[in-house]
């Protein structure tokens, strides 16, 4: 082991030009997918000097093959979306793709494949020993299913790189959380029957919120009963009640299972400046997530690998994935944000309110969270029925 943290170099994906295309031919820029976005994550903790420190290795992104897209992928949906890499189609629209989550342009699929292969790394580069753990800023495509294409996400990397563990350890047991707002619907069907691994998804659930799905009732099937877990939250969820559910629901989960892995998609989409959600986290409780997590991996299997997951608000992104990196790696954060990184964002029309790596919570209306404390107490309840029996939780 070489007690480093590996970190995934973007600068490939910023060298491409097709997301600049694709903002030339939309009115609207892709949330996902735009030249902004990408620069400002990436560009924070290089301006803050982490990339420089003994404790990070930074390890290229590279393609995965055909035969590792195909641990999950139906070959007919990955050679459609290799066709049409560079021009669309009706026939694209049979695999989602070519719509407005998810556009065909230039080099769509290299874009797509590229954080493949580096999850594939991270995981296996953590398992063997070679890493202490593992981070990829642009990963975490949790709504890409077998053969269709959802939610800015083309291949679900996490599903294939857990596919591709298991082939070499096939005794070992993968815990998957996923704190992003959106449920992880695709990942969730990956495993819905396999009790060794068991995926978590905290997340936002209102009517017409994206996926719509991710109620407690989705438990898993057959021998994978109990080992899919959703926590849905209602819009305005603070970090109290947030937090309050991550101890009382994740935490007792996580010691029960013992994995021998943990992929953590953090995302930054239940942040309260996120234009996509409406969820009101601050960053203190992605810190606290961050520090939990590391301290539940050090107790446990010391085996951790996190994805950025989605996240729309480009400036609270690359401060919460910053603040986790830093934690993996054991780093200091500078007091204050880079006068750089902050100049950048100005220059992409992103002001920054605050130089710090905190912000003030939003206050729930009191009737209103009294209604929000109820339903996620009921959720809790169904799942302390359900899951944690089988799991062995009194």
């Amino acid at each position: 082991m070489t007690g480093k943290t590996a970190l995934y170099n973007l600068d490939e994906l910023l060298a491409m030009d097709g997301i600049d295309e694709l903002s030339r031919l939309r009115a609207e820029p892709n949330p996902f997918w735009n030249r902004a976005r990408l620069d400002l994550i990436w560009s924070l903790p290089k301006m803050a000097g982490m990339l420089e420190s003994d404790s990070i290795s930074l390890e290229p992104m590279r393609e995965a093959t055909r035969d590792e897209l195909l641990l999950f992928h139906d070959p007919s949906y990955v050679e459609t979306l290799e066709l049409f890499s560079n021009m669309g189609s009706a026939f694209a629209s049979r695999f989602g793709l070519d719509t407005e989550e998810c556009p065909i342009f230039s080099g769509v699929e290299r874009y797509a494949s590229l954080p493949v292969g580096a999850t594939i790394d991270a995981v296996m580069g953590v398992a063997s020993g070679k890493f202490k753990n593992a981070m990829s800023f642009v990963g975490g495509f949790h709504h890409a299913m077998e053969s269709k294409a959802s939610g800015f996400c083309y291949y679900n990397d996490a599903v294939i790189a857990i596919k591709k563990y298991k082939q070499r350890y096939p005794k070992k047991r993968v815990l998957y959380l996923d704190t992003d707002v959106h449920h992880g619907d695709g990942t969730q069907a990956a495993f819905y029957s396999d009790p060794d691994v068991l995926t978590i998804s905290m997340h936002e659930l209102s009517m017409g919120f994206y996926p719509e799905t991710g109620i407690p009732e989705e438990i898993g099937i057959g021998e994978g009963k109990g080992y899919s877990v959703n926590i849905p939250f209602p819009p305005l969820t603070d970090d109290f009640l947030f937090w309050n559910t991550f101890e009382d629901v994740v935490v007792p989960i996580w010691l029960a299972y013992k994995p021998d892995l943990v992929i953590w998609e953090v995302g930054a989409d239940a942040h309260q400046s996120d234009p996509l959600a409406d969820l009101m986290l601050t960053y203190d409780t992605y810190r606290r997530m961050s520090l939990t997590v590391r301290q539940l991996v050090h107790l446990g299997c010391r085996k951790l690998v996190t994805l950025g997951g989605g996240g729309y608000n480009p400036i609270a992104a690359a401060r919460i994935w910053t603040m986790v990196l830093a934690d993996m790696a054991e780093i200091l954060l500078p007091p204050t944000l880079p006068p750089e990184w902050i100049e950048l964002a100005q220059r992409y029309g992103k002001p920054v309110t605050r130089g710090g790596w905190t912000d003030r919570p939003t206050r729930m209306d009191s009737g209103y969270y009294s209604k929000a404390q109820r339903a996620v107490s009921e959720a809790v309840a169904k799942l302390k029925m359900s899951v944690f029996p089988i799991l062995g939780i009194e």
